[in-house]
């Protein structure tokens, strides 16, 4: 959160079992029964809203509203798990789902969405900084 100084935000008791966070103008609600590794990820996508949103996209029935939707968790995924975070992994030879998950603090279920939005992205794999990233199953290697 030090990165986004004009962002305030706080674990809320009172929100619906099914709605995990939710960001109004500057301030970010996180419902508070979630584990900490599934706040973190929904905090990454809050500030995905807060940096590509613009006014309230509550009506998901809307295409714009789904596709700014999209746009703001794409954001928070690669913020969470980037390419650069994929080679740093490759290079201190964490190798597998599970030692990825612990070393970032991850829930496997949401590795595997970030993996996948890649996937939807760029196809099943992407060259970055002198290595193919494979996405499925996940593999580096030093081209």
């Amino acid at each position: 959160m030090d990165e986004y100084p004009d962002l305030n935000y706080e674990e809320d008791n009172n929100m619906p079992e099914k709605l995990p966070g939710v960001i109004i103008d500057n301030f970010i609600a996180i419902n508070r029964n979630l584990s900490m590794k599934a706040k973190y990820f929904i905090l990454a996508e809050e500030i995905g809203h807060y940096l590509t949103t613009n006014g309230d996209i509550l009506n998901l029935k809307d295409i714009r509203h789904m596709k700014a939707e999209v746009v703001a968790r794409r954001w928070g995924f690669h913020k969470v798990l980037s390419f650069d975070h994929l080679l740093e992994c490759y290079d201190r030879s964490i190798l597998t789902c599970d030692e990825l998950c612990s070393h970032f603090e991850l829930e496997p279920e949401h590795v595997n969405q970030v993996l996948k939005s890649y996937i939807d992205k760029y196809g099943p794999s992407v060259e970055h900084k002198g290595h193919l990233i494979q996405f499925d199953p996940l593999n580096i290697k030093k081209i």
